[in-house]
């Protein structure tokens, strides 16, 4: 833990009470450790707990915002087009490229590479607006 962060976990701030920062400081100890084996369940669980447990704790807040579920909004503003050209060509070709990262605009491949950098680059130099569908496709499936 850096002196910044030992600092901010050795004052409680306003509105928690003094007495119980160990108590806090442990459970914040808790939460970072689900976030250091990259448990970000199991920490969107914890600080359910420790919200409850810390209702005035800026911390805790703090933690439970960050680590809440990001939200899916629509934009009206924006139109699509159907992408039933590009799913028909992967599922009917899509098992001819078992663990490789597929990039496919209309019923045409544009790249196909194991590496998904490789595929995402070549995706973005597509010329015009309209942008390939890039798709994992595992190993094993048929």
């Amino acid at each position: 833990m850096n002196t910044k962060e030992g600092a901010i976990a050795a004052q409680p701030p306003s509105g928690e009470v003094a007495g119980d920062g160990s108590a806090l400081a442990e459970d914040i100890q808790q939460l970072r450790d689900l976030l250091d084996a990259e448990d970000v369940e199991g920490a969107r669980r914890l600080v359910k707990e420790l919200e409850v447990r810390w209702p005035d704790s800026e911390r805790i807040r703090h933690y439970a915002h960050v680590l809440a579920p990001p939200k899916v909004r629509m934009r009206s503003d924006i139109t699509l087009r159907p992408r039933k050209q590009e799913w028909e060509w992967l599922r009917q070709h899509g098992h001819e490229y078992p663990g490789f990262w597929l990039a496919v605009l209309g019923d045409q491949l544009v790249a196909a590479d194991p590496d998904g950098s490789v595929v995402r680059t070549k995706a973005r130099e597509v010329p015009g607006e309209e942008r390939p569908v890039i798709h994992y496709q595992p190993e094993g499936l048929s």
